[in-house]
C-alpha cells in the first residue's frame, strides 16, 4: 500500500510538468520592483515580439532587460544521443527567456521543444516568470 501511495504521487507529479527549467541566479530579483524592463529578442522573431508585448508594456533603454533566444532545426549527428533519438524525444528547438541586469543573467526559463516554437510555448514562459518575478506583474 505504501509503494502504491509513493508510485501514485510519482505519476502525478510527472504528469504535471512542463519539462522547464527555472533557475534564479541572483534571489534578489524576485523581490525587483522597477516597471522598466526592456525586451532584446536574437534571433529577431516577430511573433515572439509580438506575443511578449501583448503581456507586457516593454520599455527602451533600461537597466533590467529581458531577453530571449531561440534556436530551431535542431539536428543532432552526435552517437551518443542515438537511443533519444530512436525514442523521437530528441528536442528540435529551445526557449529561453532570462532576466539580465549589467549582463548578469538574474533569472532564467529555459525550455525544450518537440516541433517549431508557438506563441503558446512564449506565453507558458511568460506566464511562469510572472508568477516568479515581481517586475513582469
Amino acid at each position: 500500500m505504501f509503494r502504491v501511495f509513493f508510485l501514485a504521487l510519482a505519476l502525478f507529479f510527472s504528469a504535471c510538468s512542463d519539462n522547464s527549467i527555472v533557475t534564479i541566479y541572483d534571489k534578489s530579483v524576485l523581490k525587483e520592483d522597477s516597471k522598466c524592463v526592456e525586451l532584446i529578442i536574437f534571433p529577431a522573431n516577430k511573433t515572439i515580439e509580438e506575443t511578449l508585448k501583448a503581456q507586457y508594456s516593454f520599455k527602451e533603454n533600461c537597466t533590467l532587460k529581458f531577453e530571449v533566444f531561440t534556436k530551431g532545426r535542431i539536428h543532432c549527428n552526435s552517437n551518443q544521443n542515438s537511443q533519444t533519438k530512436a525514442m523521437g524525444k530528441m528536442p528540435s528547438a529551445y526557449l529561453r527567456m532570462e532576466i539580465t541586469k549589467d549582463n548578469q543573467t538574474l533569472y532564467s526559463y529555459y525550455k525544450d521543444i518537440k516541433n517549431e516554437i508557438l506563441p503558446l510555448h512564449v506565453e507558458d514562459g511568460f506566464a511562469r516568470m510572472k508568477k516568479d518575478l515581481k517586475i513582469l506583474r
